[in-house]
């Protein structure tokens, strides 16, 4: 019972304290936060695919197509506009800037965060989506040093995408190929200031749905986004400077997104 009374505000404190034993502010709060939730998103969406995966392959053909009407157990789905909701998490994977940096003036990690997009296109077959994507996924920089005052990060990326599908009773797996644009910056806390960099960028990534109407379906996905730009560039006040570094401190590295979404065809 102690320890039921304790509410969120206990359970968290462990891991919110500052070594002095205080809550540390909230900037420090939410970045920890922040990183928290995106590793728990991440574990939870890898257990939902694997999960309705199972499910779908253990159903027989008429159980699937009594369940989901319009979407039968042949494969046939409903063509159309398709819209579809994604949040979750997303996270940082090594590029030509590391997640992890360590020198004497400046060390430290780029930390997950959430995500989240939205996607529009065209069911043009049972078998096959295309159209065109958004996607925003937030880092939490945990960096010290002389120059290392970032309080956020962001990468948003803007895709025309074709996805192949392969539907299964009322499972639809697929697997999206996006080249589009992306730009990622590291803000520094209480100004403007930034460290970014922007150009081609190439989403790949596996989703899967489950049908549960005849237009309407749940899912999850994780996609990967691979940044190609070399330079970087740096805003000072109203002063910006660009480069091409050899060995970069923050940006750009790649990212991956991981959550459940939410769609129908209309």
């Amino acid at each position: 019972m102690a320890v039921a009374r304790r509410g969120t505000r206990g359970i968290l404190e462990p891991l919110l304290a500052s070594p002095s034993g205080r809550l540390v502010g909230s900037p420090t709060v939410a970045r920890r936060v922040h990183s928290i939730l995106g590793m728990h998103t991440m574990n939870r969406t890898l257990t939902i695919m694997a999960g309705a995966a199972a499910l779908a392959l253990a159903m027989s053909p008429n159980e699937a197509q009594a369940a989901v009407g319009g979407a039968d157990g042949d494969g046939n789905r409903p063509k159309g506009v398709e819209l579809e909701g994604m949040i979750g998490g997303a996270g940082c994977i090594p590029g030509r800037a590391p997640c992890r940096y360590e020198d004497q003036f400046f060390n430290g990690y780029t930390a997950p965060s959430f995500g989240l997009g939205v996607t529009l296109g065209h069911r043009a077959a049972p078998w096959l989506l295309w159209g065109g994507l958004y996607r925003m996924g937030m880092f939490t920089p945990r960096y010290e040093g002389p120059d290392a005052g970032y309080s956020v990060a962001a990468q948003h990326t803007v895709a025309a995408f074709v996805r192949p599908i392969l539907p299964i009773w009322r499972l639809d797996l697929g697997f999206t190929f996006a080249p589009g644009y992306g730009r990622q910056a590291f803000y520094y806390e209480h100004s403007r200031d930034r460290d970014y960099s922007q150009g081609f960028s190439m989403l790949l990534g596996p989703t899967i749905d489950f049908w549960v109407g005849p237009t309407m379906f749940v899912g999850a996905e994780i996609d990967f986004v691979f940044n190609t730009q070399r330079r970087v560039c740096s805003q000072r006040g109203s002063s910006e400077s660009c480069r091409v570094e050899t060995v970069n401190q923050v940006a750009p590295t790649h990212q991956a997104l991981f959550g459940f979404h939410i769609g129908g065809v209309f």
